[in-house]
């Protein structure tokens, strides 16, 4: 009997010995990694859609600005959307597309974008059609909430898109350190802007007042009204901007923050462009805003240094899309090309991409455009009409009984410049 038990009790030992752990749930595969391409097609489609969303609720303006909100809002969405690099993801390219098409059913419902018939129209008529743009629009349907329901389910986008500054956050998701974090991102892309806004500012002359008498008071009220933007908006821009943490970012931003706000209290009061001062006092007021551009400029060199010491706000800037990633700022600048190169005749169909330096006449149809790079803006010029397009930009000339020539400005580097130009 005791020979019996001890082999029960050695039994039992081994039995329990033998018996299998649990197995440990395998750990979830990391999120797919965020990257610059995404973010900025998620800052495209953001910004396009929050104008669109916003047109749905007439606003306290008058029928005829809200008509031409609308207006402007479904074409520029358009245009922008159209253009485009697709993400590569299938569902969130499908979404785009099908709002594209959707737009364009509504556009032949709008009126014309140089249609000023509301502004005379009496009260009761202008507020009915009001309302039936607002209805039209609504249409769309609740388009923000359609491109969250997509993202969400686009786990190659959704990392993307919740760092995207102009997208409100989707699902959230969680990446390995030294990750990228939507304020860092916040951060360098509003320190971005407002570093290249400064760089772009001149003190030369010759870049600020062309040639032509006749548009020298609007050409120096403009260059005001520019850096007055750059500075004064500027030191608005970033004062909102919480620490990142990183000792040296930090430190580039107060010091940038503290010659802004002194400058700008060195500025002429801003002026409306219709109430213009002689000539003589837009000069003056001139010298004025050089002597501030020349104080802020050193102050806005080091940025790229600055964000490197950290890894976490490094990654955050080079996905920003008012930053050039560090990698591309580190490699010697390409020649700017220009799909038509230098052939002006190109042009003359209504669509071209050339290459401008220094200035050259440009004919659309019937429309003929004196063009000059001047401190890295477009300048465009008929015998009627000066415009200033700084980088980014656009402008449009519309044609007696014809289209709409837009002239936008795809790239510059000194005089040199790539200029898009289309109808519509």
């Amino acid at each position: 009997m005791r020979e019996l038990i001890s082999a029960l009790a050695i039994g039992l030992v081994v039995t329990g010995c033998s018996a299998a752990e649990p197995t440990a749930s395998p750990a979830p595969p990391p999120p797919p990694p965020p990257t610059r391409e995404l973010v900025e097609w998620s800052s495209t489609v953001c910004s396009h859609v929050k104008a669109l969303d916003a047109a749905t609720k007439p606003s306290n303006s008058s029928p005829f600005s809200y008509v031409q909100s609308v207006v402007d809002g479904v074409d520029n969405a358009t245009k922008a959307l159209k253009k485009l690099e697709p993400s590569g993801v299938a569902a969130a390219d499908g979404h785009v597309a099908g709002l594209v098409k959707a737009l364009e059913g509504v556009r032949p419902q709008l009126p014309p974008a140089a249609d000023h018939s509301l502004i005379t129209a009496p009260e009761a008529e202008a507020q009915a059609r009001m309302k039936q743009i607002a209805e039209l629009v609504s249409g769309l349907g609740p388009v923000r909430q359609e491109l969250t329901d997509v993202v969400e389910n686009a786990p190659e986008l959704l990392t993307s898109y919740n760092l995207t500054p102009a997208c409100e956050p989707a699902r959230a998701v969680t990446l390995p350190d030294p990750a990228p974090t939507r304020d860092l991102v916040n951060w360098a892309d509003e320190m971005c802007a407002t570093v290249t806004s400064i760089n772009e500012l001149s003190t030369e002359t010759a870049d600020i007042v062309g040639e032509d008498p006749r548009f020298a008071s609007f050409e120096l009220e403009s260059y005001l009204s520019t850096t007055s933007s750059a500075i004064t908006g500027g030191a608005a821009r970033i004062a909102q901007l919480e620490p990142t943490g990183v000792t040296e970012a930090d430190t580039f931003h107060d010091t940038l923050l503290t010659t802004l706000r002194e400058q700008a209290g060195t500025l002429p009061e801003s002026r409306s462009f219709g109430d213009l001062a002689p000539l003589s006092v837009l000069r003056e007021r001139a010298d004025l805003a050089k002597t501030a551009v020349t104080a802020v400029k050193p102050k806005a060199e080091g940025l790229l240094a600055a964000v490197g010491h950290g890894p976490a706000l490094a990654a955050s800037h080079d996905l920003a899309p008012s930053c050039v990633p560090r990698e591309v700022a580190a490699k010697p600048k390409q020649p700017l090309t220009a799909r038509d190169g230098t052939d002006l005749a190109a042009c003359r169909t209504g669509t071209c991409q050339v290459l401008i330096t220094g200035k050259a006449d440009i004919t659309v149809g019937d429309l003929t455009v004196k063009v000059s790079i001047r401190g890295g803006r477009l300048v465009l010029t008929t015998p009627s009409t000066r415009m200033s397009i700084g980088a980014s930009g656009s402008g449009k000339f519309g044609t007696a009984g014809g289209p709409t020539v837009v002239f936008s400005l795809a790239g510059v580097e000194g005089t040199t410049a790539v200029l898009d130009i289309s109808t519509e």
